[in-house]
């Protein structure tokens, strides 16, 4: 009996021992989860308080965000936890939570600190009196860049992780924190790029002229929309001018294109892409379209140093930060009414284009007006010109190459990737209007792409794009401007959309239905080692063309699968993401 209870007395110890380690674990566990719910809200409120410009409020949001952060991390980071994470079953489940509280400190102590201290200056970069405050955004230059750094090296470590093996409430919301973490990167990213230049491009170290373009959404086109009206910007040591504005029709075709064309361009777009300034953003690559502009701009007028291109709905979210302007011949325009003013409404009201085009540099010119004199809050017009950047509808070219090697890469730049070592596949969706009309009002469009599998680093992709006419069934009877009259072979209320898919660097395009039938295109063409496919759609009022293809990418391109596409008249960005097949 004494026997028995000797061995006893050490086993109960050892499973009350063992107990404790269970109970202390659940309790770390549930504690840990709560801390990173407290970081969440935290988070939330911050963004809340720092775009209303409450800073008494982001600073308290910042202090609890950094307290339950790292709390988080502190009960994330020891021998226990790490021996957790060789449990079965839910040991990858804690590696996860772990990174997550780790990089969720990093960031609120490093990433946003300096972030926040300088939100309450954020109000630099609008301008103020017609000028930009440089000296205000050279110090926007360092807690930038320090925030940025904090991004990636977040990024980075997430990146670390395979969460394809997490269970699915874990794998959700750590894919979710992927998400944000990458969006928040990219954002910070351009905003260290744009901080870098800002200075050099607004005139600091001497004036600049900028080919200003604005793009008209409702005759589409793969880098925006038809360049209906331009204008030179003028910029010295931050004082910014709107100068000469001029119709897009007003340059008429040229004998010959501007510029050289390649022989896939002239076989994708025809000469069109070179003769007609209204034609020169068929391409989607943003670049060659600055090119093609500047060139004939600079047939008939002074030389620039970049071009920028904008689109209505642009606009509309920066008349959400200055508020409405009046404008002669139409109604008080508002973030609500401006794209249907300027996309369809001008149309119904002027019968003659020269009326039209006067209403364009108008609403333009008002616009500018006020952004430049300062009207409405700041941090909104930051964020509705971000919003914009953010959609693919504000591009950006500077010809001065250091300039540009910065802003490369980034949403603004707008380029046509063709780079056979980057990871990271891009397929492109555009659309290019071939009616001759303003029938894309009525347009509406998706893409989805998925990557469906691995092989040494080549995925296979699936693609599929949606289009519809949400023209009404009388739209034969609109005016003759909107339909265009059968100028072009398509019947009035119809509208045929040549639609470009562009596969990544080095792949191939394959087994393309439309509307689930076989479609026979024309012959694929090598674009800077890039294969295009053109699929022409003739849309009907309420018909929906449904085209669908498969794609392999380039050989050693593993990565996250970059889904870039027209921008249309609706808000939102319907460019996108699609996880890589080699890391799920």
């Amino acid at each position: 009996m004494r026997a028995a209870r000797g061995w006893k007395l050490p086993v109960l110890l050892a499973a009350l021992l063992l107990l404790g380690v269970v109970l202390w674990c659940v309790w770390s566990v549930v504690r840990t989860s709560t801390d990173l719910a407290a970081a969440a809200d935290d988070a939330r409120t911050l963004q809340t308080a720092v775009t209303s410009g409450d800073d008494a409020a982001a600073d308290a949001a910042l202090a609890s965000l950094q307290e339950h952060a790292a709390s988080a991390a502190g009960r994330t980071d020891g021998p226990l936890w790490s021996a957790m994470t060789w449990t079965p079953f839910v040991g990858d489940d804690l590696d996860g939570v772990r990174a997550v509280s780790t990089v969720l400190d990093d960031l609120a102590q490093d990433g946003l600190a300096p972030l926040v201290d300088t939100a309450s200056t954020l109000e630099a970069l609008s301008p103020r009196d017609g000028r930009v405050d440089l000296a205000a955004v050279a110090g926007l230059q360092d807690p930038v860049a320090r925030g940025s750094e904090a991004f990636r090296r977040a990024e980075a470590e997430l990146d670390r992780h395979d969460s394809s093996g997490y269970v699915g409430v874990v794998r959700e919301q750590y894919r979710d924190v992927v998400s944000e973490v990458g969006r928040a990167a990219r954002a910070l990213d351009s905003a260290d790029r744009a901080a870098q230049v800002m200075p050099s491009m607004l005139g600091a170290d001497g004036p600049r002229q900028y080919l200003l373009v604005f793009q008209n959404n409702a005759e589409i086109r793969a880098g925006g929309g038809l360049p209906g009206s331009a204008a030179l910007l003028t910029a010295v040591d931050g004082r910014i001018e709107l100068a000469r504005q001029v119709a897009g029709n007003s340059f008429g075709m040229t004998d010959e294109p501007v510029l050289p064309l390649t022989d896939a361009e002239d076989e994708i777009w025809n000469r069109q892409l070179g003769t007609f300034f209204l034609d020169a953003n068929f391409t989607p690559d943003f670049p060659r379209s600055a090119e093609l502009w500047r060139a004939r701009w600079e047939q008939e007028y002074e030389p620039v140093d970049g071009v920028l291109a904008i689109d209505p709905v642009t606009l509309s979210y920066v008349l959400g930060a200055v508020g409405p302007i009046e404008v002669p011949g139409g109604p008080t325009l508002t973030s609500d009414n401006l794209v249907d003013e300027l996309l369809h409404q001008v149309y119904l009201r002027f019968d003659d284009p020269a009326q039209q085009d006067a209403y364009f540099n108008a609403a333009a010119a008002r616009t500018f007006e006020a952004l430049s004199a300062g009207s409405g809050d700041p941090r909104a017009f930051v964020e509705a010109l971000g919003r914009g950047v953010g959609e693919g509808r504000v591009k950006l070219h500077s010809f001065d190459a250091a300039e540009q090697a910065v802003v490369a890469g980034t949403r603004i730049a707008g380029e046509l990737r063709t780079d056979p070592a980057d990871p990271d596949p891009q397929v492109g969706v555009y659309l290019n209007d071939t009616t001759g009309a303003k029938m894309s009002y009525f347009l509406r469009h998706e893409v989805h792409v998925a990557a469906t599998s691995c092989a040494r680093g080549q995925q296979r992709l699936s693609g599929r794009a949606y289009l519809l006419s949400d023209a009404p069934a009388d739209a034969a009877q609109l005016p003759d401007y909107v339909t265009g009259a059968g100028a072009y072979g398509i019947e009035p209320g119809k509208q045929l959309v040549s639609v470009q898919i562009v596969g990544p660097v080095g792949g191939e395009i394959e087994d393309v239905t439309f509307n689930d039938e076989p479609y026979v295109a024309a012959p694929v063409v090598d674009l800077e080692g890039r294969p295009v496919l053109t699929v022409l759609a003739y849309l009907d009022p309420g018909f929906t063309a449904d085209v669908r293809w498969t794609m392999t990418t380039g050989r050693d391109q593993p990565g996250t699968v970059q889904v870039d596409t027209t921008a249309g008249v609706l808000p939102g960005d319907l460019s996108s993401t699609a996880p890589s097949a080699c890391r799920s």
